[in-house]
């Protein structure tokens, strides 16, 4: 998945179809050093990037594609499918690229009008978005009602500027209009309609200038991006997962049914709740698969891969059976705690949070151990002495494992965790029941288990 700053937009500047019978080539020449023999044009289908053509140096540090004239297309040229910049190739000859593929984004493009123009319409769509940004946080941060005046006059000023850029292209060049439509988000203090809150605003007028049954939307990676945006902004504010739901499904309804600006968009969809760490994350995943699994094979592939590997960890699942030395460096298993309620909690004697928790955690132990509750605690400690130090300190008197790898802790890798204190609550079966529980939330869960066991 790819961010903004990395990724462009399809953009068309034929008016009609180009078609003869013998179709014209145009070339694309890369000066590129340290590409270690060959370079490679990829293509992006929301999720992976796929090789469309490699060739080798014609000279020293000399590469040059040939492609059908016509319609422009998105690319990202260099030598790996990880390492590579975008590019719109398809309409110009003698589009050249120079620099060193080991600074491959860095790399200068000539002898092209079109990129040119794109990038001083990118520069003018983050002008507004940074004046917008700044606007909304002067009106949320206004203590008196003339300061929140001038902070909403503010706001009016840069909704007109974006509406007046969008028409103004809408005049002179429909597809960059595109462009600056999926961008265009005016604000709720001056668009309040019948919201209730900005919230309900956001969720429903966030693509109020989008026409996507238009195809020029098909790959296009702004859809992507947006729409990744928009699903972690819902994911973000409290909204009921259901209720999240709904706005997103009707988002995707916007779309021709299977097309491919419906495939960036639910691509986007998943990596907005993946990244906001969404339950919901593994249905749209799952539909993906359904919907353009034989579209998009390679993609399909790489989402139930992760899939797999995030459904590992959810809620139902049967938590991955490790073991890992004890204080007394004898080896303990997970499993061994079977038919008990366990709380595997991932800590480390530097954890200011996790000593801070630890309290909380010993009153939960002393309440409810005899009641079939245990814990099994994983430091990400280096240095033993420390670990034990924390442990006698803290009065931890249940069961401790770690293999003093710090950060490389296996069962951490395992259990991907990046951040500590990192729970997971597993039920007499094995099964994960809730994860990140601290204080009240895990005093809450306990009193609602033994309460009814």
């Amino acid at each position: 998945m790819k961010s903004l700053k990395y990724i462009f937009l399809t953009i068309s500047l034929l008016g009609a179809a180009f078609a003869t019978q013998a179709q014209e080539k145009i070339s694309v020449r890369c000066e590129l050093s340290g590409c270690q023999g060959s370079l490679a044009l990829f293509s992006f289908d929301g999720i992976t990037f796929r090789e469309v053509q490699r060739v080798m140096a014609t000279n020293e540090n000399v590469y040059e594609f040939s492609l059908s004239k016509g319609e422009p297309k998105f690319y990202y040229v260099g030598p790996f499918a990880n390492n590579q910049r975008p590019v719109l190739l398809g309409s110009e000859n003698g589009v050249v690229i120079k620099g060193d593929c080991a600074n491959i984004r860095q790399t200068q493009i000539t002898g092209s009008k079109l990129n040119q123009e794109y990038d001083i319409i990118k520069a003018r769509i983050n002008k507004h978005n940074n004046m917008h940004g700044m606007a909304l946080r002067k009106w949320a941060g206004a203590k008196e009602e003339e300061a929140k005046k001038v902070a909403v006059a503010e706001l009016k000023s840069v909704d007109d500027k974006k509406v007046a850029f969008l028409d103004s292209l809408k005049k002179t060049n429909p597809l960059f209009a595109r462009v600056a439509a999926i961008n265009t988000y005016v604000s709720y203090p001056n668009n309040p309609g019948n919201y209730a809150n900005e919230i309900e605003y956001f969720a429903n007028e966030f693509f109020r200038f989008v026409d996507f049954k238009d195809a020029g939307y098909n790959g296009m990676p702004w859809v992507y991006e947006n729409f990744s945006s928009y699903a972690q902004t819902l994911a973000s504010v409290g909204l009921p997962p259901t209720e999240t739901k709904v706005y997103l499904d009707k988002a995707l309804a916007k779309f021709p049914e299977g097309g491919e600006a419906q495939q960036f968009a639910m691509a986007g969809i998943m990596t907005g709740l993946q990244k906001q760490k969404s339950a919901g994350y593994t249905e749209y995943a799952q539909r993906f698969i359904k919907s353009f699994g034989e579209k998009a094979p390679k993609a399909a592939a790489a989402i139930k891969e992760e899939l797999d590997r995030a459904m590992r960890l959810m809620t139902g699942a049967v938590a991955p059976d490790f073991a890992q030395a004890t204080p007394e460096g004898k080896d303990m298993k997970l499993s061994d705690l079977r038919g008990k309620y366990v709380l595997i909690d991932f800590w480390a004697s530097w954890c200011g949070p996790c000593r801070r928790e630890n309290p909380n955690v010993v009153r939960m132990y002393d309440q409810y151990k005899g009641k079939g509750f245990d814990i099994l605690s994983v430091s990400l400690d280096n240095s033993r002495d420390k670990w034990l130090q924390a442990i006698e300190q803290d009065k931890l008197a249940w069961k401790h494992v770690s293999d003093l790898k710090g950060w490389s802790n296996e069962v951490a890798q395992m259990y991907e965790v990046q951040g500590i204190p990192k729970t997971f609550l597993i039920d007499p079966q094995g099964r994960i029941i809730a994860t990140d529980l601290r204080g009240p939330s895990l005093e809450a869960k306990l009193a609602e288990i033994f309460k009814t066991n």
